[in-house]
């Protein structure tokens, strides 16, 4: 067996189960059994939770979360926007929404200018719309991913001057942009950056710089998304203005799309604005949000993390993935049923388009690993002509889960190459790109997720340094893939009570994952069956007495080894769902990992 016991640190396993086709696309090996982390035994609960009315099993995941008090947890299960931070504290908001606030007393023509990612366009449509609803006069500017690349760009500030702007906002980017700004300002223009990325030694020379992450940052969290510092920056303006801060809230249901979407931690203010925000978005009254909804099938339905990353967030970035990025900001602004059906359905396209695309590049770069024989590699780097630029962050993130190592894929063309990188847990990507900075022309990003641009011949350079770096850093602990459980439970302690209250916990995300459960000796009932594409279906007993039903996802390889009748052959880490079919729901095992005790054994 593959068991270890020790304390899990707060981060969530990275789910492989979620990509079959990856994992099986390029007919590589299975990876090896992860290890599971099981909690420590005996567990105590802290004296000032122990009493509250919650199921024994509920109060031993929020004390190994960290909420060893009354009021932690209540502000974990009840968030409040009562438990947001002071917006005054974040670095220059001030002088920044006093020079925004100006702009649209004067009726100076301004330019928001965005991001193509899920967090950008939600965030540029968060301020357009503060902006015209306190009276201004804002535009908005996408650059083009293929001809502009990421950041601010020359012909972005160059179509502000042209288009009579005084004034540049950016958002979810410019913190690095230092020649744009500089041209920006030679041009008559004042820049006042937002952005949540990882900053550079120096800042930009921008009129503010608004930036939770800056080095002289006293605000209390670091991890806002890029529509998170909009949603502050709104805060600010309203204010200046003689406005109620809380005008901003109405567009809450955009920075909970935002947070999920851009996988940053779902914990602190993060959590409070994606939980009150979901429950915004589920009645939102944005044309566009409505539609996006309804096409995504959505509609009338429960909103969660899945819906958000997965359904919703995949359907805005495609725009600027596979096409235009200003398709999906005015999604988020118009007000025009007809309009707003004519580009959820566009976006739906272009959705298809790039999982196409996407499932395509996941297979070739995963042979590739094959062919290069590069798996042992601490970091994987693979290049290759022709590979969609707007697809190959994706298709990093999935060679990064199948091999639980960091991975950067680059695309070439000419000369050059545009990479993006996704990362493991207790890797940080950007610190390894900054350690690597004389073998690259650009980079930018944060800990888990990074790009960059590279000169083709310096490649097998970077290439070489990067896992120099990640030699120093990755212990080989750190690249054995594991599971970590919650909580170790038998099945009669299984009921719908108990997910209702797991249900709390929602949305679940990085350092708030979905709880994982581990269940021992169980046996097989029924007749397990293959489902899809590669899924197992099977019934488990406990002890003759409780059952459930289960599914294990890319795993109906197993279905041979799995012995029907026999007692306690079976070990489950699982999650809990439900499942809905003709009309009901019922109770469901999600199997993260199962461990098959062969007959003697």
């Amino acid at each position: 067996m593959n068991y270890c016991a020790c304390r899990p640190p707060s981060w969530p396993e990275p789910d492989s189960t979620r990509f079959p086709m990856a994992m099986t696309g390029a007919n590589l090996p299975p990876t090896a059994s992860p290890n599971w982390v099981l909690p420590e035994s005996p567990e105590t609960l802290p004296p000032a939770i122990s009493g509250l009315p919650l199921p024994r099993i509920v109060l031993r995941l929020l004390a190994r979360r960290g909420f060893d008090s009354e009021p932690a947890v209540r502000r974990f299960l009840s968030p409040s926007l009562a438990d947001l931070h002071d917006f005054t504290l974040l670095p220059d908001v001030t002088p920044a929404a006093r020079r925004i606030a100006r702009a649209i007393q004067g009726r100076e023509r301004l330019m928001v200018f965005g991001d193509y990612d899920v967090d950008g366009t939600t965030a540029t449509a968060l301020l357009v719309r503060t902006f015209t609803g306190l009276g201004g006069n804002a535009i908005f500017y996408m650059p083009h991913r293929a001809r502009e690349g990421y950041g601010l760009s020359e012909a972005g500030v160059r179509q502000a001057r042209d288009s009579g702007c005084s004034l540049v906002v950016t958002v979810d980017c410019g913190a690095t942009d230092f020649a744009e700004v500089d041209l920006a300002r030679s041009l008559g223009l004042d820049v006042i950056v937002t952005d949540h990325h990882e900053v550079k030694d120096r800042l930009p020379q921008a009129l503010a710089v608004v930036n939770p992450k800056r080095r002289d940052s006293g605000y209390p969290f670091r991890e806002l998304s890029g529509c998170g510092v909009a949603f502050k920056l709104a805060q600010a303006v309203c204010t200046e203005l003689g406005q109620p801060p809380e005008k901003a809230h109405e567009h809450l249901d955009l920075v909970a799309l935002a947070t999920i979407a851009d996988v940053v931690p779902l914990s602190d203010e993060n959590r409070t604005l994606a939980k009150i925000g979901l429950a915004q978005l589920r009645r939102t009254r944005k044309t566009g949000l409505e539609e996006l909804l309804r096409i995504a099938g959505l509609t009338g339905r429960e909103l969660g993390a899945y819906e958000v990353g997965f359904q919703l967030g995949p359907r805005i970035n495609a725009s600027g993935r596979m096409a235009d990025a200003r398709q999906a900001v005015q999604l988020l602004l118009t007000e025009d049923r007809t309009e707003a059906r004519q580009i959820a359905e566009m976006l739906e396209v272009a959705n298809r388009q790039r999982q196409a695309v996407e499932e395509t590049t996941v297979v070739q770069a995963l042979r590739k690993v094959e062919s290069e024989q590069r798996s042992d590699c601490r970091v994987l780097v693979l290049a290759q002509e022709g590979w969609h630029e707007g697809v190959i962050g994706i298709a990093a993130s999935k060679v990064a889960e199948r091999f639980f190592r960091p991975a950067i894929l680059i695309t070439l063309d000419a000369d050059q190459g545009k990479g993006s990188g996704r990362s493991i847990p207790g890797f940080h990507l950007h610190d390894a790109l900054q350690a690597c900075t004389a073998d690259l022309l650009g980079f930018g990003g944060h800990r888990q997720a990074a790009g960059l641009t590279i000169s083709r011949s310096r490649i097998p350079d970077f290439d070489r340094h990067i896992n120099e770096y990640a030699g120093r850093k990755l212990t080989p602990e750190m690249l054995q893939r594991r599971v970590m459980i919650d909580a170790c439970v038998s099945l009669k302690e299984i009921d719908s009570t108990l997910v209702a209250d797991l249900r709390q916990f929602e949305p679940f995300g990085t350092d708030n994952p979905r709880p994982v459960f581990a269940s021992f000796g169980l046996e097989v009932v029924g007749v397990p069956r293959r489902v899809g594409n590669d899924h197992l279906r099977f019934t488990v007993r406990e002890d003759k007495g409780a059952f459930l039903p289960a599914i294990a996802f890319g795993r109906s390889s197993e279905l041979t080894r799995l012995q029907v009748g026999r007692e306690g052959h079976l070990d489950l880490a699982f999650q809990l769902t439900e499942r809905s079919y003709a009309g009901r729901t019922s109770l469901q095992l999600q199997v993260k990992d199962m461990k098959i005790h062969e007959t003697g054994s």
